[in-house]
């Protein structure tokens, strides 16, 4: 009954090694984590304005694939900033005319 009882603690003992280990491990990758999230956050994003002549075939879509920076996490949103400085009421685009481009970079230029 002694040994039975001896393994009983050292299973337990085990159980609690393990958890935690686990405990330390999901604490340190959070705080991992955090740091590297806020160390991106903190880089200075750089805003411009270019001209840009609309080519044939080119669309609000295949313009902000163009020129859509970090700032910018929706590609609708980019294009309705777009829309806004130009005063454009719709998606429609006319090929040869010239449009204002709001774009970021971390880069200054």
């Amino acid at each position: 009954m002694r040994n039975n009882r001896k393994a009983e603690i050292i299973v337990r003992n085990r159980k609690i090694m393990v958890a935690v280990i686990l405990l330390i491990t999901v604490i340190f990758g959070a705080l991992l984590f955090t740091n590297i999230a806020s160390a991106n956050s903190s880089r200075p994003v750089y805003t411009y304005y270019t001209s840009y002549e609309i080519q044939p075939g080119d669309s609000l879509w295949t313009i902000a694939d163009q020129f859509m920076g970090p700032d910018y996490t929706d590609k609708q949103d980019f294009i309705n900033n777009i829309k806004r400085i130009n005063h454009l009421g719709d998606d429609n685009i006319t090929e040869g005319k010239f449009i204002v481009i709001e774009y970021s970079s971390y880069e200054q230029l």
